[in-house]
């Protein structure tokens, strides 16, 4: 018997991007060098993390332009042709050991519509001892939240992001980061949100 098989999907759709190390290099020399001229960004973010720095201003036409590409396709994918990508805030969070970042989401003062993105640019060789269940772990991985409870549904999907991947999701799809521990290597990731205007 030949039977045929299309999956269908409902509901948020995440997307995950992998860039070329060599942008990832540029982007952390970068931050390496202007990290102390950078603005704190703490009071406009959910996470529990001392360093977390506004950086707008350190990214190159070509990093701009990477994002660009990057919103632009999800938009494509999705068939929402009647929206513009328009970037917006982007910023650094260096994750030191014990700091997390709780379940949250993003909101826009300029639009209700929005994509955000976490790229991994730096990570822990190791982060830490699993307090229990070592082969589910937990500790420094990025966790979205779809909310459907349903029996046959996926409500919560986690990833040891690597460097170099870019994830990109709605504003309004939870997310958060599991702390670690037991090393002082910083975890460093950048987040750029993008408002979604309608075309007029």
């Amino acid at each position: 018997m030949d039977i045929k098989m299309s999956l269908f999907h409902l509901g948020t759709m995440l997307m995950k991007f992998e860039l070329p190390v060599d942008l990832i290099d540029d982007m952390n020399k970068a931050y390496d060098k202007h990290r102390e001229d950078m603005p704190s960004h703490n009071d406009q973010l959910a996470g529990k993390i001392a360093d977390e720095k506004k950086v707008n201003s350190i990214l190159s036409e070509e990093m701009k332009q990477t994002f660009q590409t990057c919103f632009d396709k999800y938009i494509e994918m999705r068939s929402m042709t009647k929206w513009d990508c328009v970037p917006g805030p982007c910023w650094i969070n260096e994750m030191k050991s014990g700091e997390y970042n709780p379940t949250h989401f993003h909101t826009s003062l300029n639009a209700d519509l929005g994509l955000s993105s976490v790229l991994m640019l730096k990570r822990p060789d190791w982060y830490g001892v699993e307090a229990s269940r070592e082969e589910k772990p937990a500790n420094g991985w990025l966790e979205f939240s779809g909310g459907d409870q349903s029996p046959l549904s996926i409500s919560q999907t986690r990833v040891d992001a690597q460097v170099g991947e870019l994830y990109v999701f709605p504003y309004t799809l939870l997310h958060s980061v599991y702390p670690f521990n037991s090393t002082d290597e910083v975890r460093r990731t950048m987040s750029y949100n993008c408002d979604l205007i309608r075309k007029g």
